[in-house]
């Protein structure tokens, strides 16, 4: 089995591999993220984006059609092999980049796992508008040449009084006493 490299940061890659498992054995590995990441040969997978699941599930979509429907990926890298992935029956695993936390990994699936294909997912293709608003402009705002200056005197006058009164309260408490 070929080794496959995972470049450090990598995003918007979807890895497809054949399990050749008995369905008990696949079913385990479904939620199982430590199988999963013994199959593909790392110590650990983020199982939140991997995959497991029998081909047959997908019923008339055909996996060719939940890559490029359920997952964006580029219709021309599905055409290319869309007679091998209609091929395909059993159990799949599919494994996104954001599985992988970003690590720059070396991947040495086991002879169970047949990789099958690397997509890129395509993104959304939106231009890039230019902010002409006064208020997007960089340094707009108004600059504070000193900060405002802090309410004078009042604090000591107060804490004088205060002390006053508690005094004349505790000598008409004695008194009284």
């Amino acid at each position: 089995m070929p080794h496959t490299e995972v470049a450090p940061q990598e995003a918007g890659k979807v890895r497809v591999y054949t399990l050749s498992l008995s369905d008990d054995e696949a079913r385990a590995m479904r939620d199982d993220e430590t199988a999963q990441a013994a199959a593909l040969g790392v110590e650990r997978i983020d199982a939140a984006y991997t995959e497991v699941f029998r081909v047959a599930d997908l019923d008339q979509l055909g996996l060719a059609g939940y890559l490029r429907d359920g997952n964006g990926v580029n219709p021309d890298q599905i055409e290319k092999d869309r007679s091998k992935l209609a091929a395909l029956d059993g159990w799949v695993l599919i494994v996104y980049s954001r599985a992988f936390a970003g690590q720059s990994l070396h991947l040495a699936p086991i002879p169970a796992l047949t990789h099958i294909a690397t997509y890129t997912e395509g993104g959304p293709d939106t231009p890039v508008q230019a902010m002409e608003a006064e208020a997007a402009q960089p340094y707009t705002g108004i600059p504070r040449v000193s900060p405002p200056e802090p309410a004078k005197g009042g604090g000591a006058k107060t804490m004088v009084i205060i002390g006053v009164a508690a005094l004349i309260l505790i000598i008409i408490w004695w008194l009284l006493s």
